[in-house]
């Protein structure tokens, strides 16, 4: 017998499968839910709504280290709307954000940990005084409106 080839069951519980640290860093997988998420987002400025329960910022984490894209995640009552953006930002200006807005929606995530001149001019357009930044690792930033 050769232990190398054994399953371990400690190592099919840690697969780091869907954990945004393994996916940039070690290559592994989206999750399943990840990657059905992924596939409704194909390309920058796509959008879906989901309920709120079947995404997370980790799952925007992941998929962000897995293509190397921002993703902006807005919260209104049970729903998500997420919207895929490119390496360097997502398309919300002020008028999209003041829409949003209108619609109900409260606040804003962004997948990069450096609060831009933008974020802080879109946070001004919600009624709340914070919102957070989430990097690829999962890390994530607060930000106010000052």
């Amino acid at each position: 017998m050769n232990i190398n080839n054994i399953d371990s069951p400690i190592e099919k519980r840690n697969t780091g499968k869907g954990n945004p640290n393994a996916v940039i860093h070690a290559g592994r997988p989206l999750s399943n839910r990840q990657s059905r998420l992924l596939g409704l987002l194909p390309e920058f400025d796509s959008s879906v709504t989901v309920r709120k329960k079947d995404v997370n910022m980790r799952d925007l984490a992941a998929l962000t280290a897995q293509t190397g894209d921002e993703f902006a995640i807005f919260t209104k009552g049970g729903e998500r709307l997420i919207i895929r953006g490119n390496c360097n930002s997502v398309n919300v200006d002020v008028e999209r954000a003041k829409a949003l807005s209108e619609q109900g929606y409260p606040g804003i995530g962004r997948n990069c940990l450096q609060a831009s001149p933008g974020d802080i001019e879109i946070l001004r357009c919600f009624k709340q005084e914070v919102a957070y930044i989430y990097n690829s690792q999962g890390i994530y930033l607060e930000f106010g409106k000052e």
